[in-house]
């Protein structure tokens, strides 16, 4: 890893572990063992790491999501795929998926909210609208739709890390979280 992907990775730990005000750039530096001033060589200020962290997540998310996804037609299936898709990458990804829901409900997001909420490439924002556009789902805002499935995908991550379920038992409750979310928004 070269000096910018270790202030990153250290970042990212630092900032699930103590929370974004609870960690000085000086301690992501010492860490990292750079100098602090090689720390705003890459980023000027912390809230540009912070940002620049998140945006890195979310990338790799929607590719993980788009690379599992089996199907890209407009279909029940398709949004299935790309739920299971999401709660894969979840739990094989704890801390991405932790700092994401710290950034979330943090500050920061109202900073870029606006960029995200209309953000007319990710996957499941394109697949939604597709699906109101064919009436395949409700007529409803994309954005409230988006929210109930982060809400949906949310819960069972946490209520899946919190519970030692079996693989089978993982598979049956993501097929009923799909199915329950899926009569709340088709048409």
């Amino acid at each position: 890893m070269n000096k910018k992907e270790i202030i990153l990775a250290t970042a990212l730990r630092l900032f699930v572990e103590n929370g974004f005000h609870g960690t000085a750039t000086a301690k992501i530096a010492q860490e990292a063992n750079v100098a602090t001033g090689t720390l705003f060589n890459y980023f000027r200020t912390k809230e540009e790491l912070i940002v620049v962290i998140y945006h890195s997540i979310l990338k790799e998310m929607d590719d993980f999501i788009v690379e599992r996804m089996e199907s890209h037609s407009i279909s029940k299936e398709s949004f299935q795929s790309l739920f299971t898709a999401t709660l894969s990458w979840s739990l094989e990804n704890p801390i991405h998926y932790q700092y994401l829901q710290q950034f979330n409900h943090s500050p920061y997001f109202n900073v870029i909210e606006k960029t995200i909420a209309s953000q007319d490439e990710h996957p499941l924002f394109v697949l939604i609208k597709n699906g109101i556009d064919i009436v395949l789902i409700k007529q409803m805002p994309v954005s409230f739709i988006y929210s109930l499935f982060a809400a949906q995908i949310n819960g069972l991550h946490y209520y899946i890390i919190s519970n030692v379920l079996s693989n089978d038992k993982q598979l049956e409750l993501i097929s009923e979280a799909f199915e329950m979310l899926w009569k709340m928004i088709e048409d």
